[in-house]
């Protein structure tokens, strides 16, 4: 996450914990305070704290605590940059130029980072001595990062990571993607029943401008946030969000009748939710790559 955890970067850590129970695999967990550092107005101070944070949300999802091990880019640098380094010799400034679009004005830091974003991928196989495959489970943001990955790997003597993207977690005011830069059409996992009641309250719909006109026409939760938080998150069974859609565009229920009921979704799983990142402060130092303390 590039700032406090939101839902959106929750979807593909669920996604990650059902493979690992399904499985039963080992998984090492990234977290990139230098990328923060170096493309962000922050100190290395603060972006440590917020990989803290970070990690309780992830540890509170019921991770396998003997098969996760939580890697801080800082913190486990003497293991990650001599493989960084193998990738940054194959991977020309042309290439980074073209792939992320940088500058003259970039900072070298920025430049190289993707090297240390890469080294996760080929740690098992420098750990065992052997290729091993390794399934990398993200956000289709990261996409770029993963090519230049993948490019790289056979002349490493890697095995191609395996790629598996999820879509965007859209946020509040309608936008395709959640982002920390919109705090008000974000919902973060310390957010109180308050703060949801009052984000969900203002969330972008489908309906019409008057309860008679929406009676009438019906609303379209094809544009609905409301809706596609329900269809990514909070609604798993098919049939009840069919029975939505037919609700909706029938008129047979009103957008103020979703948003309360998306809260009180919404405020159920951040509860439990905010109960186990307690008692991930417990176990969070036992979890770390190489054995750092936080």
């Amino acid at each position: 996450p590039s700032g406090n955890t939101h839902l959106g970067h929750m979807m593909p850590w669920i996604f990650n914990k059902w493979l690992q129970d399904t499985f039963k695999v080992p998984m090492f967990f990234q977290m990139t305070d230098d990328e923060k550092f170096l493309f962000k107005d922050l100190t290395l101070h603060d972006t440590r704290n917020m990989a803290y944070e970070n990690a309780l949300d992830f540890i509170a999802l019921g991770f396998d605590t003997e098969k996760t091990k939580i890697i801080l880019d800082t913190e486990c640098i003497k293991t990650l940059y001599p493989i960084a380094l193998k990738v940054a010799k194959k991977v020309t400034f042309s290439t980074a130029k073209a792939v992320f679009g940088f500058e003259n004005s970039s900072n070298i830091g920025q430049i190289f980072f993707t090297t240390m974003q890469t080294a996760p991928a080929f740690l098992a196989s420098e750990i065992y001595g052997k290729q091993m495959p390794c399934l990398i489970p993200c956000g289709i943001d990261q996409d770029p990062h993963f090519r230049v990955t993948r490019d790289v790997a056979p002349g490493l003597n890697y095995p191609k990571p395996s790629m598996l993207y999820c879509k965007m977690f859209p946020g509040l005011s309608g936008a395709d993607k959640m982002s920390s830069s919109d705090e008000n059409a974000t919902i973060y996992t310390t957010d109180t029943p308050k703060a949801v009641k009052k984000k969900v309250g203002r969330a972008f719909t489908g309906g019409c401008v008057s309860v008679e006109e929406q009676r009438q026409k019906g609303g379209n939760p094809d544009v609905c946030a409301v809706f596609k938080y329900n269809y990514y998150m909070f609604e798993h069974d098919d049939k009840k969000l069919e029975e939505m859609i037919h609700k909706c565009r029938n008129g047979e229920i009103l957008c103020g009748e979703c948003k309360q009921a998306l809260t009180e979704k919404i405020n159920v799983f951040l509860e439990d939710h905010q109960a186990k990142r307690e008692e991930a402060k417990e176990v969070v130092d036992s979890m770390t790559f190489d054995g750092f303390k936080w």
